[in-house]
């Protein structure tokens, strides 16, 4: 049985080589091929990054940091925190900070998988007002999705805590030993040097995200210049596949179709938000690195999180719109 077990192993550990090799392959092809479209892609995303994420994320990933860097993390609760700042930040914000405190060991690989059941949340500002209000053009779409969204997040986060709470003993062990494990850690008192550390992490996280950025902006016009979605009539099913790979694209093109009613506009956006998208979930496996998260998993919690707050999206749009 161990042979077969690590000969599979082997095969899979192949199978992703290939895959690596061939998409990085293509790419550069593409880019010779198309230099136009790719230099395209490229400064849309730095455009998005320079104006949205870097001006909006970079404070709260210095402060978040900081705080990590000195130790007050580990005086405070996981699950307010967390929330906290993802909820106030948006994407990544929850998985950096995850990520920071199971690699220092203030919390278990198995907490860091719960956390990321309802900690992975994107901001109101880019719910309300990108999105509700300059995207679909009503408020009322905007504050039905931030609403569905952060709630769909707690509620997953529920679900996902009674299983982990019901398979694992580890998590249960976990939970009757946090004053020891804060007792063990002190503070930090160099405050000069985890303030420039941080400075000097913030800005390698933001460069992650840059990376994912431009890379699926450029998969998304690859498959435009393809003509891979022209074969779907449907201009919804058109926005749902962009946002699979990246939210804001999808968002947009769902926002952008008038043949699309208003109900439908927020449910498909509230769904591509509250799944994020393979790039968002690229960029918190890139920061949840080190925890065991697997990515499988947290495909799994995103669409959860993307079902239920759709279903909840679609009860307040029969309330409210």
């Amino acid at each position: 049985m161990d042979n077969i077990f690590f000969a599979v192993k082997a095969i899979r550990l192949k199978f992703r080589y290939i895959i690596a090799v061939l998409s990085a392959g293509f790419a550069c092809v593409f880019m010779v091929a198309f230099p136009e479209i790719a230099l395209f892609s490229a400064q849309k995303g730095i455009a998005i990054w320079a104006n949205n994420i870097l001006p909006a994320m970079l404070p709260f990933f210095i402060c978040a940091n900081f705080m990590n860097g000195i130790g007050i993390t580990r005086y405070l609760n996981p699950s307010c925190f967390t929330f906290s700042l993802s909820a106030l930040s948006g994407y990544p914000m929850g998985a950096k900070v995850i990520g920071d405190m199971g690699r220092s060991g203030y919390i278990p690989s198995i907490e860091c998988h719960r956390l990321m059941s309802f900690c992975s949340t994107s901001g109101p500002a880019f719910i309300v007002g990108a999105v509700g209000a300059s995207m679909i053009g009503n408020n009322t779409s905007g504050s039905i999705i931030a609403i569905a969204h952060f709630g769909g997040a707690i509620l997953n986060g529920v679900l996902f805590s009674v299983i982990i709470g019901a398979l694992s003993k580890e998590y249960r062990n976990y939970r009757y030993s946090k004053k020891q494990r804060i007792e063990k850690n002190g503070f930090n008192d160099n405050y000069l040097e985890a303030f420039t550390n941080s400075i000097i992490t913030s800005f390698k996280s933001l460069g992650i995200i840059l990376a994912y950025i431009v890379m699926f902006m450029m998969i998304t016009d690859i498959m435009q210049l393809s003509g891979i979605l022209e074969g779907i009539s449907n201009p919804y099913y058109v926005g749902l596949i962009k946002g699979i790979l990246e939210m804001t694209v999808g968002c947009s093109s769902i926002s952008g179709t008038m043949a699309i009613p208003l109900a439908d506009k927020t449910i498909g956006c509230c769904i591509l938000i509250s799944f994020g998208g393979l790039s968002i979930i690229g960029q918190s496996m890139s920061m949840l690195e080190g925890t065991n998260v697997r990515f499988s998993y947290l495909l799994l919690v995103k669409i959860c999180h993307g079902a239920i707050a759709g279903g909840l999206a679609y009860i307040l749009t029969q309330i409210m719109l």
